[in-house]
């Protein structure tokens, strides 16, 4: 093991370490977010069970009830009756579903009701893990496997630290600056080494993530986006109105870039790095210039990548608003959530055109250091 790669290691595990121990610290504090007082009559939980029996309605009127073996709650192993929400009655549901129950309980007389809110997705996203899991590990390999476990760190880490520090006060922005630091230092080392590849992803990345958050504050009162453009943003302000929605919206904005942002940078880092190969001849110019190809290359795509993403999770409100009103285009981009996806698109653009020069340069400049020649002092 070279000297490189021995530091490398030692801050890496000291990282981790680190990690650790703030993630001990977050779940140790009182949360401070807290909801609008709220009538104390009833009391909600959720429970899931397999459906055992169909009862039709007796008129159209009445929703369909269903007879569920409890797999959970109080009730476990018990059979409970409980009619299909009218929220959701487009589901088609057979006996040997799994259905999630929504329990609402009157703290007054005691009195307990249940409704069939949706389909249970646990067991069905454990066999997807799964089955991804297993083709990836037979596929990838080694590789394989470190993506699977830099997933579910950064899964835990945006559990454990973004939303925990946000429960307990923190800044949104700084919050989830801290989460995506703490992400990618983790987990880029864990997939592709302990190199100088790696390190200049990371370093790239983090000039990224600067860039990233100022121009989600510039273009977020560029667009006029507001505080709340999309329901869920209006339904988090009044359930907990000490969140401060501005930097909530800020927060989403960058999360979005982050993944193009090392998907960008690795590429570059990796063709630099593997098309060098051990070769000295190369100037640093000449490097520099294999990395703006092939970040241009990877620029197009992975800004079609954003663009598809965005338009993907607003594509049932963008059919509802075309059928309904037959919108012109230029309506359509002003509608808030329609505007908040391409500002996230046009961030994401902007930082990827910007980390590009950035990576290369980088890279190069590793790359070159460590193939000149050492003299040796007689």
């Amino acid at each position: 093991m070279d000297k490189f790669k021995k530091i490398f290691l030692s801050f890496y595990l000291v990282f981790w370490v680190a990690t650790i121990a703030i993630v001990f610290a977050i779940w140790n504090e009182i949360p401070q977010i807290l909801p609008v007082q709220q009538e104390e009559t009833y009391s909600h939980e959720f429970i899931h069970g397999e459906v055992r029996e169909l009862k039709s309605p007796s008129n159209k009127d009445e929703a369909q009830l269903l007879i569920i073996r409890a797999d959970s709650g109080e009730e476990k192993g018990e059979a409970v009756i409980a009619p299909v929400s009218s929220a959701n009655n487009f589901n088609q549901y057979e006996i040997g579903d799994e259905v999630q129950i929504y329990k609402m309980i009157n703290n007054l007389t005691a009195e307990i009701t249940y409704e069939v809110s949706d389909y249970y997705h646990g067991n069905g996203l454990i066999w997807i893990f799964i089955i991804f899991a297993v083709i990836t590990v037979l596929i990838a390999r080694k590789k394989g496997l470190t993506a699977i476990l830099s997933v579910a760190v950064s899964l835990i880490l945006f559990y454990f630290v973004f939303l925990k520090m946000v429960i307990a006060g923190h800044f949104p922005v700084y919050s989830c600056l801290i989460f995506v630091i703490m992400a990618t230092f983790i987990t880029i080392p864990l997939i592709h080494g302990f190199n100088k590849k790696s390190l200049s992803a990371i370093i790239a990345i983090f000039f990224g993530y600067a860039l990233s958050i100022f121009i989600s504050f510039l273009f977020k009162d560029v667009a006029q986006l507001g505080n709340s453009p999309g329901e869920e943003f209006r339904m988090l302000g009044v359930m907990y109105p000490a969140i401060s929605l501005s930097d909530i919206l800020v927060a989403s904005i960058f999360i979005g870039a982050v993944g193009a942002l090392i998907d960008t940078t690795i590429s570059i880092a990796s063709a630099v790095f593997e098309a060098i190969g051990k070769k000295t001849e190369h100037t640093f110019l000449h490097v520099y210039k294999i990395g703006m190809a092939v970040g241009k290359d990877v620029l197009g795509s992975m800004i079609n990548t954003l663009l598809f993403a965005y338009l993907a999770s607003a594509l049932p409100f963008l059919v509802i608003v075309t059928l309904s009103h037959g919108s012109a285009l230029v309506e359509l981009i002003n509608i808030d959530f329609i505007a908040l996806e391409l500002t996230r698109t046009f961030i994401g653009a902007i930082s990827l055109v910007v980390i590009i020069p950035i990576t290369a340069s980088i890279s190069a400049y590793l790359l070159i250091h460590e193939k000149v020649p050492r003299i040796s002092r007689n």
